[in-house]
């Protein structure tokens, strides 16, 4: 679920130190394709699950769910929604600053910022967490990877909120059948 920070830490860190300045703009050019295609994906199926939620809501049962089964996927619905309207302003805006001249240079200095602490003369090393590393020249702005991670996050977190309630209304009508739960005859409808 949150295996998606490593795989957009490194690759904008890549393109932010790139050797020179046509791997650079290949770097970048590669990063907004594939990120452009992510919230895509995102707000697809941000909207496949906005309508799994609001089908929910009208089975027969609904109304005798629990409360917490409607908080629950009524935040599904609105994180799911806010991720659709986050994803498409992302590619809007990602697609108006790439066409602009110098689009890619300038989606690298929005990723990334010169790093004080790079010294090209020592070679950058300093200790950190007790482990000796190279200390990049450009260095990533965590502002930047929550902002961008934010549709992907809040499609997960709006999916387990739905899987959540979903298993909670299923829970609360076995409860309420009041059966014998050893026999195995549970059911969850009516």
């Amino acid at each position: 679920m949150f295996a998606t920070w490593p795989s957009m830490y490194d690759p904008v860190k890549s393109l932010l130190n790139a050797p020179d300045e046509t791997e650079a703009e290949k770097l970048t050019e590669r990063w907004m394709k594939a990120k452009l295609k992510e919230l895509n994906y995102v707000g697809l199926t941000a909207a496949l699950i906005s309508g799994v939620v609001i089908g929910s809501f009208s089975t027969y049962s609904a109304p005798s769910d629990p409360w917490t089964t409607h908080a629950l996927w009524l935040s599904a619905l609105l994180l799911a929604l806010t991720s659709i309207s986050i994803a498409t302003q992302q590619s809007i805006g990602l697609n108006r600053l790439s066409s602009n001249e110098n689009g890619l240079y300038k989606i690298r200095r929005l990723l990334g910022e010169d790093n004080p602490r790079y010294h090209p003369y020592d070679r950058g090393l300093y200790v950190s967490d007790n482990e000796q590393s190279k200390e990049p020249r450009v260095r990533i702005r965590k502002s930047q990877l929550w902002i961008w991670q934010t549709p992907v996050m809040l499609l997960n977190f709006a999916l387990l909120l739905y899987i959540i309630g979903l298993m909670t209304a299923v829970f609360s009508r076995a409860v309420a059948a009041r059966g014998d739960w050893s026999d195995g005859n549970i059911k969850a409808g009516p």
